[in-house]
């Protein structure tokens, strides 16, 4: 049974969407994927957000414990869904509970969505792309594999496309250190090669300030009872896409790393601009990436091993 209160929209002006897969295009050669961009030039300056002090605190209900991705639609609202079953969760940010909830798909590993006008796309970790819209469900898929690990999905108003983020295999001939972000054909919801942006993890781990800076003292990056460095305080270890979102003013894009709890800041060339870790006590796992209008963003994190609960974080843009 489907509760819902979406309204049925006109598509965004000039996003043009497929009537099948018939109509789809064979799936691209990575091999031929290249950055247009330099992604390892240096940082050159700080997320405008204090990720250790957010505005507001939401906690989610029990059935979005594996809360995976979320998306602001207006209104006061945030969507989410969860990795294990095919429904939406309109969430009131004033009431702070579930309004309505829209079974789209099969149960699945679900890993973000984005909004089209009307219409919802929610991006399954295959690959494979679900648009639901007032009249049903139809699937696509994208040219993406289980071995890209697909996670992140967002709206690029600018292009008026769909950029993908890829947690695993950036494909073709590049690296296991390189993480790839596609776009996709706005006609067909194919990948487009090359990348629209490509990720260097040894210079995001490399920007990634320490705690303390260089001086750090002994009790800041002290160990625990096991012997090893607490995790929110440690370096980071690696970088693998769990979001991605385009800031509404700047256009710039915001790639979120869950293993690692960390979050990067791109330009629209792709240049690395600034990276920061996020505190592991309020980021057991972080999954989801929302800005407003405004340029505030919400960041949301599945269930910890203590919580039992996903939060999401609101966090205001400093200017």
């Amino acid at each position: 049974m489907i509760n819902t209160l979406f309204l049925p929209l006109a598509l965004l002006l000039n996003y043009c969407a497929p009537t099948s897969d018939a109509a789809a295009s064979a799936a691209p050669d990575f091999r031929s994927g290249v950055a247009s961009s330099d992604p390892s030039a240096p940082v050159s300056g700080r997320l405008a957000y204090d990720f250790s002090r957010p505005a507001a605190t939401y906690t989610m209900p029990v059935e979005l414990a594996e809360l995976s991705g979320i998306a602001f639609s207006g209104n006061g609202q945030l969507t989410g869904v969860e990795d294990e079953t095919g429904r939406l969760y309109e969430y009131s940010l004033a009431d702070r509970r579930v309004t309505s909830t829209v079974d789209f798909g099969p149960a699945g590993d679900y890993e973000d969505l984005a909004r089209v006008g009307g219409d919802w796309l929610v991006l399954r970790s295959d690959g494979t792309l679900f648009r639901h819209s007032a009249s049903g469900t139809q699937q696509y898929q994208t040219g993406l594999t289980t071995e890209n690990n697909a996670e992140g999905l967002t709206y690029d108003a600018r292009s008026k496309t769909l950029l993908v983020a890829c947690k695993g295999a950036p494909g073709g001939n590049l690296t296991a250190t390189k993480r790839a972000i596609y776009r996709l054909d706005p006609t067909t919801y194919k990948v487009q090669t090359p990348a629209a942006y490509l990720l260097d993890v040894d210079a995001i781990v490399a920007s990634v300030p320490k705690p303390g800076g260089a001086d750090t003292a002994p009790e800041i990056t002290k160990k625990n009872k096991r012997g090893k460095e607490d995790k929110h305080m440690s370096g980071l270890k690696g970088f693998a896409p769990s979001a991605v979102a385009v800031h509404p003013r700047t256009g710039h894009v915001f790639v979120l790393s869950a293993r690692q709890n960390a979050l990067v800041e791109l330009n629209e060339a792709g240049k690395l601009l600034a990276a920061a870790p996020l505190p592991g006590n309020l980021f057991p796992q972080a999954e989801g990436l929302a800005f407003t209008p405004e340029g505030d963003l919400y960041i949301a994190t599945e269930a910890g091993k203590k919580s039992g609960q996903a939060m999401v974080h609101l966090f205001h843009e400093q200017r």
